[in-house]
């Protein structure tokens, strides 16, 4: 399922080792510089706030979460994402993720089980309620979400808002084709999961639903670094990389790479708290395949092979054990970078 038009790039913020403040001045820049939409983590701060900062300083940007996550209570997200869309004139993307079965056990008392199942009935919630109001609550009774009786006292400004769903694995995959309006690929990934992998159960779940590829966006995030020492970025890059090697569900994409080995070696040394060992067990090879990394020219070059493959690289800085200033030159970097694009 090849893709057709231009490539767009986008930044996303996880605000994890920024201000605030440093977001809407990156933001203001990223705007000058022609990016495409600009979107906000639940990590470091909530997905949601951030944007509505942005929204004020930027104008006409297409504003979106890379990801909220569905151990938000349904009613949080659909009324957050309600008012995005007011504040943005329609031009918010509503992105759900599910985060790792530990953050989902251990931060939100959330059991993790059926993902897929889950995701599916928490967007076909908050599609209902959207329809809700004062004279007519709705209920949505599903498997694993369940709302009754809602009301909505303040009328949607808006039929309804794009919700995109993070994946990596087939089945979440799959689903993003069947319900979502777009799928945001995780971001490790390579030219050849998008072929092998992505494409082909995209296509699945838009055929079970009868839908057109046409109407469905395909955007990545994507690990971007850029220095004009091309030693000095790959490294950077390498603290990205090792990091999301230790979540299982990037096997999909690091074992068909040939890194399981590599994988293996990270997870061991991070329950061990070893971080320089991760990094140093990042190979050469893994940079080349996963990530944006070297020098602008050298990151384009890299970017461009995604032609064709997705519609939308949103371009993430590396955040695990980095430095403030690392990361402030680094989206400056990436912004400069891409201004040209």
């Amino acid at each position: 399922m090849r893709r057709a038009g231009k490539l767009n790039w986008g930044v996303v913020f996880t605000g994890d080792n920024l201000s605030l403040a440093e977001i809407l001045d990156y933001s203001r820049r990223a705007q000058k510089a022609g990016a495409e939409s600009l979107w906000s983590t639940e990590l470091g701060r909530d997905a949601f706030v951030p944007l509505a900062a942005i929204a004020n300083v930027t104008e006409g940007m297409r504003l979106g979460t890379g990801v909220a996550t569905f151990a938000r209570p349904p009613m949080h997200t659909e009324t957050a994402a309600m008012t995005m869309a007011e504040m943005t004139d329609n031009n918010f993307v509503l992105g759900l993720g599910t985060a790792p079965p530990a953050w989902n056990e251990n931060w939100h008392g959330l059991e993790y089980r059926k993902p897929v199942t889950r995701m599916r009935d928490y967007v076909n919630c908050i599609r209902t309620m959207w329809t809700g109001g004062v004279e007519n609550p709705v209920s949505y009774a599903g498997e694993m979400v369940s709302v009754t009786d809602y009301t909505r006292f303040i009328p949607a400004p808006y039929p309804s808002v794009p919700i995109y769903l993070a994946a990596v694995r087939e089945n979440m995959l799959q689903l993003a084709g069947e319900i979502g309006d777009g799928v945001l690929a995780n971001l490790l990934n390579t030219t050849e999961y998008f072929e092998n992998i992505a494409h082909p159960n995209l296509a699945r779940g838009l055929a079970k639903a009868g839908r057109s590829p046409d109407d469905f966006e395909v955007a990545t995030l994507k690990v971007c670094a850029v220095h004009k020492d091309r030693k000095f970025a790959r490294a950077l890059a390498r603290h990205t990389i090792a990091f999301y090697s230790t979540l299982p569900y990037f096997d999909t994409v690091l074992d068909p790479a040939g890194f399981t080995e590599q994988k293996e070696r990270i997870r061991g040394l991070f329950l061990e708290g070893d971080v320089k060992g991760m990094l140093g067990s990042v190979s050469d090879d893994m940079v080349d395949a996963l990530v944006l990394a070297g020098t602008a020219d050298d990151v384009k070059e890299q970017a461009a092979q995604f032609n064709g493959l997705v519609d939308t690289l949103i371009l993430y800085c590396p955040t695990f054990a980095v430095t403030p200033e690392e990361s402030r030159d680094n989206h400056i970097a990436i912004i400069d970078a891409f201004s040209d694009w």
